[in-house]
Order: C-alpha cells, then structure tokens, then sequence
C-alpha cells in the first residue's frame, strides 16, 4: 500500500513538474512570438514604403552644376544617370545613395567627382526615386542594387584598363563595403557606413521605444532580416571589407549620432587594407561643413514638425561641402 501511495505520488509529480515546463514554454514562445511580430511591424516602418523625393524642398540637378548626364535604365526596374564633366576620364564611380530619396540628394558630391575627372554612375535604388517597387524592402537591398550597378557598368561603361570605384554614404556606404566581397572593385570610400541591420535597427528604434526594449528586439531584426534574405541578410560590412582587402577609407564623424559607436565600421573594420578619417565636430554627413550639417539638422527639425514653409530657407548652404574630406577622399582614389 505504501509503494502504491509513492507510486502515485511520484506519478502526480511528474505531471505537474511536466504541466508546469509545459506552461513555461508556451509563456516563452508566445513572448517569442510576440516580441517577432512587434519586430517585423517596426521593420515594415522602416523598410516598408517608398522613398521619393520631398515637395517642399529643393534638390539640386546635373545642370545646376554643368553636368552632362545620361539617363541609364538597367532593365531590372532600376534607373539613374551617368554623369560626366570631362573628357578626360580618371576612372569610373559607382555612387551608392543613402536612405532618402536616392541620388538627387548626392548631386553636390557627384559633381566634385565629375569636375575631377571622373565618370560618376549612379543608381537609385529599389523604392527610390525613379526606380520601381513599392518600397525599399531591406537593407540587404541596397547591396543587391551596387551589384547590380556594378555588373551593368562594367559591361557598358568600363573601358579596357580603366579602375572601378565604388563610393557610398550611410545605407550606401554598407552597400559598397558589402559589394566588395561580391564583385571585383579597385578601391571603395564608405562614408558613416553602419556595420550590421540588426544593430542599425537598434540604434534607430532606441530614439522610440528606449534603448533596453530595442536591445531587446535585436535578435529578432536578425530573424526577420534571415527570413527575408537567407543568410546573407545579416551580413556584417567591417567583415566583408577585412575579407575582400579590397583598399578602403573609411569616413566618420565623431559627432555621427545616427551611427553609434557600437555599430560603426570605423571602429570594427580591421586590416592593412582599411584606411580611417575621423571627421572631428561631424555628426552623419561628414563630408558637408559643420555649417551645414546644422542646416540639414534644421530641415529634420521643420519637417518632423510639419512645416512645409522652405521659401527663405538657403539650401545651397544646407550642402556645403568640408574642401579637407573631399580632398582626402580624392586623394585616397588618387594614390597608387
């Protein structure tokens, strides 16, 4: 009798021991589950519509700067120009653009290439500008977009002999760094370049929803970012750089509050290959003046605000570009 009673007794344990495990996965996965959802939603806000450009603002052309351009459609529903200002051609730039409306908001450093002696190719990428898609999908898109500039240049634009430079800032400078690894390249410029998705979503989040939840939700931007690309979808662009030895020089600003610390190439990227500027006094556009990153500050600022009023607004200020970064940038293409 009394081996029945701890018989039965072992046997009720068993089944609340394994009732209770069974409740505390269900609890962890539906947490999961949630915490995946609340992760995909903030990722469709981020990734999820179109960029084009803004009607309040002004956006300077090939013509504002004498350019000649020709209009390049890559058949694959991504469009841009190739721009020239000599005749005389150094070497070929593919230009990657940053989240926004795609390179119109580049025309100023476009043409500092040009009027050097450089061709300057540039796509906008899906969901931007002029190019087709209802949205810019993902950050893993942006280097399926350099690939795609890459492959199409060289088969249309790259003459025998002649080097192929890949330059981007912020999305696009992780797109270039990404590339390197995919596609053959000379040299790559990566300005304020982020190093992984998942952490950019981090930082981007943690301005909204504080920086404990968003630490939080990482691990499932990486879920999501594998979901959408496979593995490749959580590529890190300070490994992909040491690995290609592709020659870089990686741009940042000291004062980048966009691309923190943790997650920037310039303090990860290792290698003999890998040159470093650090913009002192910059925040993200390290290549415009002090005076004019406070300018385009005043821009987020009026917009986020809902002003649609820029009719005394001086944008030829806004994009002012720092002569000692572009010179440098110039110089790095320039060396042997």
């Amino acid at each position: 009798m009394l081996r029945l009673l701890i018989s039965r007794e072992a046997t009720v344990n068993v089944i609340v021991a394994t009732s209770v495990t069974l409740i505390v996965i269900g609890v962890i996965f539906t947490v999961c589950f949630i915490l995946l959802l609340v992760a995909w939603l903030s990722y469709r806000t981020a990734f999820g519509s179109r960029y084009d450009k803004n009607p309040y603002l002004k956006y300077f052309t090939a013509e504002d700067y004498g350019l000649n351009t020709r209009p390049v459609n890559c058949g694959n529903g991504l469009r841009g120009f190739l721009y020239e200002k000599q005749t005389t051609k150094n070497a070929l730039i593919i230009f990657c653009h940053g989240m926004g409306p795609g390179q119109i908001a580049y025309t100023t450093e476009i043409a500092y290439f040009c009027k050097n002696g450089y061709m300057v190719f540039a796509l906008d990428s899906v969901g931007c500008n002029m190019s087709e898609g209802k949205s810019i999908k993902g950050m893993y898109t942006g280097v399926d977009t350099a690939v795609a500039a890459i492959d199409f240049a060289k088969l249309n634009f790259v003459a025998d002999n002649m080097s192929v430079y890949l330059v981007g800032h912020s999305w696009g400078a992780y797109s270039a760094l990404c590339a390197t690894s995919l596609r053959k390249v000379d040299k790559v410029v990566a300005i304020s370049p982020p190093d992984t998705p998942s952490k950019t979503l981090q930082g981007g989040a943690a301005m909204f929803i504080g920086k404990p939840f968003a630490a939080i939700l990482r691990p499932f931007w990486w879920c999501v970012n594998f979901l959408k690309y496979g593995v490749k979808g959580n590529t890190g662009a300070s490994r992909m750089i040491t690995e290609s030895g592709v020659p870089a020089l990686i741009v940042h600003g000291d004062k980048d509050n966009v691309v923190s610390p943790a997650n920037a190439v310039y303090y990860k990227a290792k290698g003999g290959n890998v040159k470093k500027v650090l913009a002192s006094g910059k925040a993200h556009n390290p290549y415009n003046t002090i005076e004019a990153e406070k300018s385009l500050a005043e821009i987020s600022v009026k917009l986020k605000n809902g002003d649609k009023d820029f009719s005394s607004f001086d944008f030829t200020a806004a994009v002012k570009e720092d002569e000692e970064i572009m010179r440098k940038i110039l110089e790095f293409l320039k060396s042997n």
